[in-house]
């Protein structure tokens, strides 16, 4: 799994819309958007804090492969 599937898996276990996280971890619609559909793959280590924030998680759960 990816940064982006892993966003996307948690978000939908905790019913956190992507508008959520975007508003309150000031993070842009095209950014999360690029993300979660693995567009980007590198994202910087302020924006994986923000978006754990958000998603109440750590960023190693984030980052984490799942097999």
């Amino acid at each position: 799994m990816t940064i982006g599937d892993n966003i996307r898996r948690i978000a939908k276990e905790k019913n956190i819309s992507f508008y959520r996280i975007c508003k309150n971890g000031k993070i842009s619609n095209s950014y999360m958007s690029d993300l979660v559909n693995n567009k980007r793959k590198n994202p910087s280590i302020d924006i994986l804090k923000r978006i754990s924030n958000e998603l109440g998680v750590s960023i190693e759960e984030l980052i984490k492969e799942v097999c």
